[in-house]
Formats: C-alpha cells, structure tokens, sequence
C-alpha cells in the first residue's frame, strides 16, 4: 500500500449547497469529521452485550460535484458506531481516496461524473493522484475481511483503512498492485474465502477475484461478456458464482456525442451465467430485460440455485416517461439440470437494498429485510432512496411484517446476531432522519418482532446523510 498524503480532519462545513435532491434534505453530505463518546439513548437501552461496530459508507462528496448521478458518484465517508458495556461512540471519516487528494489541492471539483466524464488538467493530479476523466471514490460499502476494514467502490481498488478510520492506502491484498474489485463481495461458506468481481467499462469481461481467509489473493479469473456491462452485485453459492448481467452497457462512442457513458439496451436481454468455482465451463441463459443493483442472498437447494433480489423494469438514467414500475422483491429459481428459469415477485411493493442474517449467507435463508415507503411519508418530491419503513419478507409464505417510522426517511438494515440459533435471532440497524429537526438516530430494532418498540434509539450527534451500504463488524 502507498504512503497517504498529510492529512488534516475536515471540521467545518461544507460551503456549498445544491438543488440536485440528491445532495440535498436527507442525502445533503456532511463536512466536520468528529468524534463522539456516550452516545445519548432516547428510548430502549443499548444491549449491554453487544461488542462491535457498525459502518456504513455513504457518497458525501466535499466538493460541489461537477457532474453527480446518484448512486454512481461520490467521495466517500465512513459512520461508526462502537458498542461496548452498553454504551455507544461515534466517529466519521473521509475516505482519503487518490481523487480527493486531487481535489483538495485544488480546492474544488475537478472530475466529471461516470455519466458525464470531464478531462482533468494533468498538473492537477500529480505523482499520487487519479487521473480521471471521472472520479474514483470509496463510498459504496465497507466491511472485514482477514482483519482489514475495506472501503470499496465499483470496479476499482478498494482502500484499507485502520479500525479507527485512517486510511492506509489503495488495497493490495498480497499483490504488488492493487486490484480492481467490485462493492459487493461474498464470503464462501466452507473455506472463509472473499469472492469478489470487477467489470470493465472498455472490454467485454468481468474478472473474478477470490481473496483467501489470510487476506491473500489465490486466483483470479476472466468470464468474456456480450458486451462491456456494468455488474454491480451477484451471487455465491458452495459451487458457483452467478451473474446476473443485464443490458446496462459502456458505450464509448455515445459518451463521445456527449451522450451518457452508460447505455441501457433492451433489445440485448439479460444474461444468465453460472459459473462453477471448479474452473468447469460457464452456462449461460438468455431471459427478458431486466437490471438487478441488489441480491439479498443466493443458495443452492436440491439441484437447484436459488436467488433472492431486487428486480428493476429497467436501469433508469435520468428522468424518463410514462409510469415508472417501481423495483420488486423477487425469487428466480435456476434448474441446474436445464429445467427453465422460474422467476416470480415476492410483494407488491417497491423497495431496495435487501439483507439477510449475513452468518447465513450463501446458505439457505428464510427471511429477507428491506426498506419501503409507506404513506406516512409527508414530505413531497422525494428522490429515488428515500424510505420510511422497514419490512421483513418471509420468503417462503409471503408474509411480511412492518416498522413505519413515519415521517422519518431510513435506509439499509444491517442484521446484527445476538447469539441465537434462529435465523431472526438478532437486531436491525438503520440509520433514520427527521427533517424538521435535522436530527438522525441509530436506531435498533428487533429482528423477531419488527412491530415491537425498538430495543435501542440512540441520538447521532450530527446529522448523518443518507447513505448506501455498511456492515456489523464483531469485536475481534
């Protein structure tokens, strides 16, 4: 890893504002990096047990973007929140990513945005910067593996940060160089591996990564594509990796025209591929277009890979007419034996960002979490991420079970086990905000009983902006 620049921790405000609902009201990015001990409880208790942190990475860029697609731009910034003997810190940090060392030479925005690329001045950059024509940040997710905290974007080298936040450089994980990998990234039930991917957005490939138990690369791997294709999750099961590729695709002609880089081409369809972790050859099917951002769990049962994921009509990119169908929960079953693909919703809502019990993942889970938007939401032109209750899925009934927190906007649920044999045996974590008040808390609520007064309403002692992904991470 290289050496990080000096650094100084941000404690003012951002100086600027923007009327793009996505960097504003619940999504507005924060500045000041602090740090907070005994966070106050508004409600409930903190269970005295609980012992270790939840992160959650988010977009906040710190300069006025140049260009911002939601959720494909940004910085990155890093909410912890350690439990311990029942009470709880806070402390936040940029990531210190080659771009926003860029940027805070210059003192403003100099990158584009993946939808719209901007050449940078090669002055600017330097020996320990990025050289665009669009920012690479560190604000998709964040999460353990072989005792490094990883802050991890799209399709580009992850950074390694220390438990306490300091950026330690881009990720070399036993390589000389970094790797490029994805923002999603599943563990292997029996050998502890990480599995992760990268797409390429010049050449039709994904490359597949697995990262040993000790932190180490063992392999890596090709799968050729159709077509230069974004990739943003998939699924790992005991014997497969699956790819879900959509027609979502890097077009470097249209972004030459000035149109945007990426591309949604329906007539391509969406492709199916099963890869087997043997190094055995790649099926491949063929179904109608559709885009998934989001697997809440895979698994394999009696011959069979089931899937568990957000299904979307289509990649939307920018406004776009007649009725919008909004993305579903739902379950695709593949017949490893050549049956056809079976595909069904699981609700009727829409929703995003769907978790399981993470100690179960790969394996076969029953019960899926995932935020929703109820009525009770009042405030107007709210943008795309902005939910207000959480729902818990019963995949096989179709039950579901609800906690609206009413005119508070939540986002991603983090399933927090408390020591039980079942399934929901444990806590969800999410982060809600109120605008009247300006105020975001951590909220903690009870994975067996959704419908139950939350165990713990912990008051954040600044606000903390919508964000996207995040994990519970055990005290070691």
């Amino acid at each position: 890893m290289s050496t990080p620049p000096p650094w100084t921790l941000r404690r003012t405000p951002l100086d600027w504002v923007s009327d793009d609902p996505h960097l504003s009201g619940a999504f507005a990015p924060v500045g000041p990096e602090i740090d907070a001990e005994d966070l106050e409880v508004v409600a409930g208790r903190i269970p005295p047990a609980l012992r270790g942190t939840y992160m959650r990475n988010g977009p906040n860029p710190e300069f006025k973007p140049i260009s911002y697609t939601y959720p494909f731009d940004g910085d990155g910034m890093i909410h912890a929140v350690r439990f311990e003997d029942g009470r709880a810190r806070y402390r936040n940090r940029f990531v210190r990513t080659r771009a926003l060392t860029v940027e805070r030479r210059a003192g403003r925005a100099v990158y584009g945005g993946i939808m719209h690329p901007v050449p940078v001045d090669p002055t600017l950059v330097g020996e320990d910067g990025q050289k665009g024509p669009y920012k690479i940040g560190a604000y998709i997710n964040v999460l353990r593996h072989a005792g490094q905290i990883l802050a991890l974007n799209e399709a580009s080298p992850a950074y390694a940060m220390t438990a306490e936040l300091e950026t330690l450089g881009e990720w070399c994980p036993g390589t000389e160089q970094p790797i490029s990998i994805g923002a999603h990234n599943r563990r292997h039930p029996r050998t502890g591996s990480l599995f992760g991917i990268s797409y390429a957005v010049t050449m039709p490939l994904v490359d597949v990564h697995e990262i040993g138990a000790d932190g180490r690369r063992l392999r890596s791997f090709p799968v050729p594509l159709a077509a230069p294709s974004m990739i943003h999750d998939f699924v790992l099961t005991e014997r497969h990796l699956v790819l879900l590729v959509g027609p979502a695709i890097f077009d470097a002609a249209a972004a030459a025209e000035g149109k945007p880089f990426l591309q949604w081409r329906p007539e391509i369809g969406t492709r199916i591929g099963v890869v087997p972790l043997d190094g055995g050859a790649v099926r491949w099917m063929q179904i109608e277009p559709f885009f998934v951002f989001h697997f809440a769990n895979g698994f394999e049962r009696g011959g069979e890979i089931v899937l568990d994921y957000v299904r979307h009509a289509a990649l939307s990119l920018g406004p776009t007419s007649g009725p919008r169908v909004p993305p579903r929960l739902h379950r695709l079953v593949l017949d490893l034996a050549g049956g056809p693909v079976r595909d069904a919703a699981l609700v009727e809502f829409g929703a995003e960002f769907p978790r399981v019990n993470d100690l179960r993942e790969t394996q076969p889970t029953r019960f899926v979490y995932l935020p929703t938007r109820s009525a009770s939401l009042a405030q107007r032109d709210l943008p795309t991420g902005s939910f207000n209750t959480l729902v818990k899925v019963d995949c096989e009934t179709g039950a579901t079970w609800r906690h609206d927190f009413g005119n508070r906007v939540i986002g991603e649920a983090v399933f927090i086990p408390d020591g039980g044999e079942a399934e929901d045996a444990g806590y969800l974590a999410t982060y809600a905000f109120e605008g009247a008040s300006g105020r975001s808390d951590l909220v903690l609520l009870h994975a067996s009983d959704l419908a139950a007064e939350p165990a713990a309403v912990i008051r954040m002692p600044q606000r903390v902006p919508q964000g996207l992904h995040g994990n519970w991470i055990p005290a070691a």
